[in-house]
């Protein structure tokens, strides 16, 4: 407690105290002409200028608030500001005889705006620990040809630095972590599961935010905002930052592609792929996430959508129409018993996604127990790197190759064994017998059927199979008009 006294009673505190009380309206003018130029300018970028002005106005004016107020050196009176501003002299320590109570508690504020910058910066630091941990944590380097096309895109928008693509457990949203070693995280099967060119605008997406230098910006940004984390303008002026930072990020994407639909259609995906990930339990985040994408697609689709109240009422449409197709989509595994599913729910849901969907064709049972029962984020970690190396064909060398040719069947089914009902390529019979046995030799294809059989068929021959011998034929029939093509009775399961 003395050395709290000590603390309230120097002049220093006194100060400070006096300079957070002047920042409060010093903010809500900065903010206000924030907002009034706003609602003058559409341009992203000065938009995002602007507001990167602003919180830099809001650091300066605190910091020439505090010199203002700062006691007199033994040299003589401070001279960096001879005359204080009208405020000053209504409300400062001159005017303490007036206002002695309100006067007493100012020099309490320092140890509580100290102790308030203290928890916010413990926060972010260990925020960023834990981001820097998930480089090394459930990540997997991706196929060296999305590397290759990384690099590609990276060189399209000038980009100097070399930037890693992981695959990654632990995400349900690509995002960028690092400055001079960047590297792009995304969720784990998301290269398989949106078609190449969708994929390949994320990425320029998350690109641009590399060669913007945004994590860097990011970075000083929380600083700001954990020194004047008491003053709501900061929390506003940074979300205007952030909404802005990804408008011009989709502008670098719409202009290197010239097709500000087929993004919108991008992101309306990846929004989708986000859901079928997270499993029907997590709808409810739709909430959360659903109005800013609204906002971006509405953004995206430019003066040529409807105008008034039809441009938020077509995003709306878009976000449902994708919702709706997730939920399609979504389906529980057929094997998991009522006891199995009371296990999985016990399970982190980015665990979820890789026993239910990644593995679920090719994991045993004894694993698919062993793995449930395990309690910790390290043991499960350890479990998957195990299940792959004990599969993996070349043990000791970089790339398991078992694991990127599964990945990679993965992704050929969703592109193309997709039905009209939404159902994931994976899902079906043709994607569950391609991820098992790979492709075939040989395609025996009857859109139309034949006079034999009415309906569209296809026959698959494969010369070898290890485990079911020689000269396996799978027949396929679709008898729903939506491309669900399954596998007929009598045929290998």
């Amino acid at each position: 407690m003395r050395l709290l006294e000590v603390v309230v009673e120097s002049r220093f505190s006194e100060a400070l105290g006096w300079t957070l009380v002047h920042s409060l309206w010093e903010g809500f003018a900065i903010a206000g002409a924030l907002g009034a130029l706003l609602m003058l300018i559409r341009s992203p970028r000065i938009r995002y200028a602007a507001g990167c002005f602003a919180l830099l106005a809001m650091v300066v004016s605190f910091v020439i608030t505090l010199i203002h107020f700062l006691p007199e050196s033994h040299s003589g009176p401070r001279t960096l500001i001879k005359a204080p501003l009208s405020p000053w002299r209504a409300i400062g320590p001159e005017s303490a005889g007036r206002f002695p109570d309100f006067a007493a508690v100012i020099p309490w504020l320092a140890p509580l705006w100290l102790a308030g910058v203290c928890l916010f910066y413990l926060r972010y630091a260990a925020g960023w620990l834990s981001s820097h941990k998930s480089k090394r944590r459930g990540t997997f380097r991706a196929p060296d040809w999305w590397q290759q096309s990384v690099a590609q895109l990276a060189a399209e928008l000038k980009v100097s630095r070399p930037v890693v693509l992981l695959e990654s457990l632990l995400t349900d949203m690509p995002l960028v972590l690092g400055h001079f070693r960047p590297v792009i995280l995304v969720p784990l099967g998301f290269l398989g599961c949106l078609p190449p060119d969708q994929v390949e605008a994320i990425l320029l997406h998350e690109l641009a935010h590399i060669g913007r230098w945004d994590y860097l910006m990011n970075v000083c940004q929380r600083l700001v905002e954990g020194l004047l984390f008491y003053h709501p303008a900061v929390w506003w002026i940074s979300r205007v930052i952030r909404s802005e930072r990804e408008h011009c990020c989709d502008d670098i994407v719409v202009a290197s592609r010239g097709d500000a639909h087929g993004y919108a259609a991008a992101l309306t995906a990846l929004e989708e792929n986000r859901h079928e990930q997270q499993w029907l339990a997590r709808q409810s985040a739709v909430a959360a996430k659903g109005g800013n994408l609204m906002k971006r697609i509405k953004r995206l689709l430019g003066p040529k959508s409807p105008s008034g109240i039809w441009a938020p009422a077509l995003a709306a449409i878009v976000l449902m129409a994708s919702t709706a197709m997730a939920l399609a989509a979504w389906h529980v595994n057929p094997d998991t018993s009522p006891a199995g599913e009371q296990a999985s729910s016990k399970i982190d849901t980015q665990w979820q996604k890789w026993i239910n969907q990644d593995v679920v064709y090719i994991i045993s049972d004894e694993e698919k127990a062993a793995f449930e029962r395990l309690k910790t984020d390290e043991e499960r970690e350890h479990f998957v790197e195990q299940f792959w190396a004990r599969r993996d064909p070349t043990p000791g060398t970089p790339v398991n190759e078992f694991r990127e040719e599964h990945y990679r069947r993965i992704s050929y089914a969703n592109q193309h064994f997709r039905t009209a009902s939404g159902t994931p390529g994976w899902h079906t019979d043709r994607g569950r017998m391609y991820i098992v046995y790979g492709p075939p030799d040989e395609i025996d294809a009857h859109p139309n059927g034949t006079a034999k059989i009415s309906h569209p068929f296809e026959s698959w021959g494969y010369r070898h199979v290890d485990g079911l011998g020689d000269h396996l034929f799978l027949t396929f029939v679709e008898q729903t008009g939506r491309g669900d093509y399954r596998l007929a009775p009598g045929n290998a399961q």
